[in-house]
C-alpha cells in the first residue's frame, strides 16, 4: 500500500515539473509572430510567446539552414539569464507580461542573406519539447510602394504634410482615429506644432490612401503605471514608467534612500530590466524582480533623457503582509493543491480497512 501510494505520489510530482521519459507535443510556445516581409536594411522584431515552462528549461531562437541544420542566435536559461551569439545583427530580450512570458529577436540592418525560417524553442536536456517557426521575408526597397512616411519636426516650427503623388482633386485628410476632416487638398499645412499635433494623420483618395506620422519634438515625460507596488518576500514583483518623448529617450532606473546618493540600477541575478517597443513616440519601462527581499523595499526612480531635457518620476516597493499573486504564481498554488487533493483521494480509496 505504501508503495502505491509513493508510486502515485512520484508520477503526479513529476508531470507536475514536467519531468517526463519522452516529451512531444509539448505546448510551451503558445504563439509566434506572423510571417514578417521587412526592406532590406530596416530592423525587424520577431516575438514568441511562452506558457508554464519549467525553470530549468532553455529557450532558444535559432535560424533553419536545412533539415537538423540550425543556427543558435539567441539562448535564455532563468539561471544564466540571455546570451545573444550573433550581437551585432541579433539582439534578445525575455519580458514578463500579464500573460506570460515573451521570448523577441530584434534582427538589425537586414538583408536578404537573413531571409527564411527562425524558429523559437523550448529545450529540456538540450532536446526540443517544444518549437513554432516564422517565415522572414526580405524586400528590395526599389520594388515596394511606400504608404507610409514618417516626419519628426521641431515645435513651433510650421509643416506642410504632402500628398501630392496622389492622382485626383478629391483629396481630404483626417487624424487617425477621428471622423471629421481635418481640411481637403493635396497638402495639409500645419502652423506652430507642439506635441499635441503629434499623431498619425490619413491623406484619402477614392482609390487609395497614405499615412503619415507626425512627431514633434518634446521634452520626455514620465507616468508611473502604479507608484506604490507591494510584495511579499520570496515572490515576484516589478515597477514600471510609461515614457512619451521625442526623439527616442534614454530611460534609466536608480535606487533612492542610499547615503552616497542615488545608484544606477544595471540587470544582474534577480533583478532585470527591460523596455517595450518605441512606437509612435511612447515605450514602457519595467524593472522586474524575480525574487523580492527586504533589501528590495524602497523608492526607486525612472529616469528618461533626450536632447530636449530630462525627467525622472519616483515609484516605491513596499511590504506586503500577505503574498500579491501574480496569474502564474495563482495558476502555480492552484495545481499544487490539486496534486494533494489527487493523493488524499487515492489514500481513501486505496486504505485497507
Amino acid at each position: 500500500m505504501r508503495i502505491n501510494i509513493f508510486l502515485l505520489i512520484v508520477m503526479i510530482t513529476d508531470l507536475h515539473h514536467g519531468r517526463r521519459t519522452s516529451y512531444r507535443n509539448l505546448d510551451w510556445v503558445t504563439s509566434i509572430s506572423p510571417t514578417q516581409s521587412v526592406e532590406e536594411g530596416s530592423s525587424v522584431e520577431l516575438e514568441c510567446r511562452l506558457g508554464n515552462v519549467p525553470d530549468r528549461a532553455e529557450v532558444a531562437w535559432v535560424r533553419i539552414r536545412g533539415v537538423e541544420e540550425v543556427d543558435y542566435l539567441s539562448v535564455y536559461d532563468k539561471e544564466d539569464g540571455q546570451i545573444d551569439y550573433e550581437e551585432e545583427q541579433a539582439t534578445s530580450e525575455m519580458i514578463e507580461e500579464e500573460e506570460g512570458w515573451v521570448w523577441r529577436l530584434i534582427l538589425s540592418k537586414v538583408t536578404t542573406s537573413v531571409a527564411g525560417l527562425y524558429q523559437c524553442q523550448v529545450l529540456i536536456h538540450d532536446e526540443v519539447v517544444s518549437s513554432r517557426k516564422v517565415l522572414l521575408n526580405v524586400l528590395d526597397p526599389n520594388k515596394v510602394e511606400h504608404n507610409t512616411k514618417f516626419v519628426i519636426t521641431k515645435q513651433g516650427r510650421n509643416i506642410t504634410l504632402d500628398c501630392t503623388d496622389f492622382e485626383g482633386e478629391d483629396v481630404n485628410w483626417k487624424r487617425l482615429g477621428e471622423t471629421t476632416v481635418v481640411q481637403n487638398g493635396k497638402r495639409l499645412s500645419l502652423i506652430r506644432v507642439d506635441r499635441s499635433d503629434s499623431g498619425i494623420y490619413v491623406c484619402s483618395v477614392s482609390g487609395g490612401s497614405k499615412t503619415i506620422s507626425l512627431l514633434v519634438e518634446h521634452v520626455p515625460t514620465i507616468t508611473p503605471t502604479k507608484p506604490t507596488i507591494s510584495q511579499y518576500p520570496g515572490y515576484p514583483s516589478s515597477l514600471s514608467c510609461q515614457v512619451t518623448a521625442v526623439p527616442v529617450p534614454a530611460v534609466s532606473w536608480y535606487r533612492l534612500g542610499s547615503p552616497q546618493g542615488p545608484t544606477m540600477i544595471k540587470s544582474q541575478g534577480d533583478l532585470s530590466m527591460v523596455i517595450d517597443e518605441y512606437r509612435d513616440g511612447r515605450m514602457t519601462s519595467r524593472l522586474i524582480f524575480s525574487n523580492v527581499t527586504q533589501e528590495d523595499y524602497g523608492q526607486y526612480s525612472c529616469n528618461a533623457t533626450n536632447r530636449m531635457g530630462q525627467v525622472f518620476a519616483t515609484v516605491q516597493l513596499v511590504f506586503s503582509p500577505t503574498p500579491v499573486l501574480t496569474d502564474s504564481s495563482k495558476e502555480y498554488c492552484l495545481t499544487g493543491s490539486l496534486l494533494w487533493i489527487v493523493v488524499a483521494a487515492f489514500i481513501v480509496l486505496y486504505s485497507p480497512l
